[in-house]
């Protein structure tokens, strides 16, 4: 395995710095931070419950957009079945709060629903689902991760109630893809000269670094530091690098799909148990509509991105199956780095259940 040449930390806020990347964006989108998304019932006696997010609101971002398609879905499931006893307040965007103070805040009990990840600073755990190609397709994920009778969605609802949260349903997720300012990058070594963005997150930070130069950073500077050379390449869903508007400043785009980003849907762990059966049933059965929403959103989304992709000049390429085994050989020799960072136990649990 090659060593990493450079890590370049880039300041900034210790709680910034550990958002999980997906729904977030740039300084191109004006919202509105201190407003929750409008109930669909006016009504002073329904009980509002706040949920935090940082997928993008749908009314600024209406297309390419299968996180809120989710979140909306799980709203409306919500207020009907509960017949207007509950009213779901959307922050969108982070106006709340970032990814990692909302998770907070759903350990603590201060908010009733956070739509985000399980942060691998708060256990190292949670970032089993980061191993680069250990969820290999969209199918595989939906059978074996996200649906209620699923292996993997039994092992993460272990993992989120051992830090005092209900897992409420388990969203498949979008799978991320490179893309960058100057070329297609095709194998592991096109990364060698290239300035990689990346989060605080250790599996994602040594799989990168040890290909090149890596530069740690919130989000919302990713745009600017595209436009100014900072940064040359970095991954993203297709969603969000249409709707952060990124392909106007790295239009190369290539599918290596080495991982994958999965938001779901979470409360504190006291607080459900302490609502009835019925209410118990409506946020769950509202979470599992969401996943399905969001599902049914971004699994034809690739080929209507690409007549996108068409109209914008947008270079795109499918790695060769000889090209995708480079990147999956490497990610297999860095599986002793895996062991060491989720736990031996759990590691051969999860890369028994993907054939990994």
């Amino acid at each position: 395995r090659s060593t990493m040449k450079k890590l370049i930390a880039t300041t900034m806020a210790a709680m910034m710095a550990l958002t999980i990347v997906g729904c977030g964006g740039n300084n191109t989108v004006a919202l509105q931070n201190d407003k929750a998304a409008e109930t669909t019932k006016a009504d002073s006696d329904a009980t509002h419950l706040v949920l935090t997010t940082s997928a993008l609101d749908p009314e600024v971002a209406p297309d390419y957009n299968p996180w809120a398609d989710g979140l909306l879905k799980f709203k409306e499931e919500v207020e009907k079945n509960s017949n207007g006893r509950y009213v779901v307040d959307i922050y969108w965007y982070s106006s709340y709060a970032s990814d990692a103070e909302s998770f907070q805040m759903i350990q603590d009990g201060e908010t009733d629903f956070n739509f985000g990840a399980g942060m691998s600073n708060v256990d190292k755990r949670f970032a089993w689902q980061r191993i680069p190609f250990l969820l290999p397709d969209l199918d595989t994920v939906r059978e074996k991760l996200a649906n209620p009778n699923a292996e993997g969605f039994a092992i993460n609802t272990k993992l989120y109630e051992e830090n005092g949260i209900k897992l409420l349903a388990q969203n498949s997720g979008l799978q991320r893809h490179i893309f960058s300012t100057d070329k297609l990058i095709k194998v592991p070594k096109d990364l060698a000269n290239e300035t990689f963005r990346t989060y605080e997150d250790a599996i994602v930070n040594e799989f990168y670094g040890g290909l090149g130069n890596i530069a740690i950073m919130p989000y919302g500077e990713l745009y600017t530091s595209l436009q100014n050379g900072l940064i040359t390449a970095t991954d993203q869903q297709i969603p969000s690098y249409i709707i952060e508007n990124y392909y106007e400043v790295a239009p190369f785009y290539s599918y290596v799909g080495a991982q994958w980003t999965s938001y779901s849907l979470m409360m504190n762990l006291d607080k459900f148990n302490q609502y009835s059966e019925e209410d118990q049933k409506i946020f769950v059965d509202a979470a599992w509509a969401c996943s399905e929403a969001e599902y049914e959103s971004y699994k034809d989304m690739k080929a209507d991105a690409e007549k996108f992709f068409d109209e914008k000049g947008i270079t795109y390429y499918q790695p060769t199956d000889e090209e995708l085994n480079q990147w999956k050989e490497y990610a297999a020799s860095l599986s002793d780095k895996w062991r060491e960072l989720i736990g031996e136990e759990l590691y051969n649990q999860v890369s028994e259940l993907f054939n990994y």
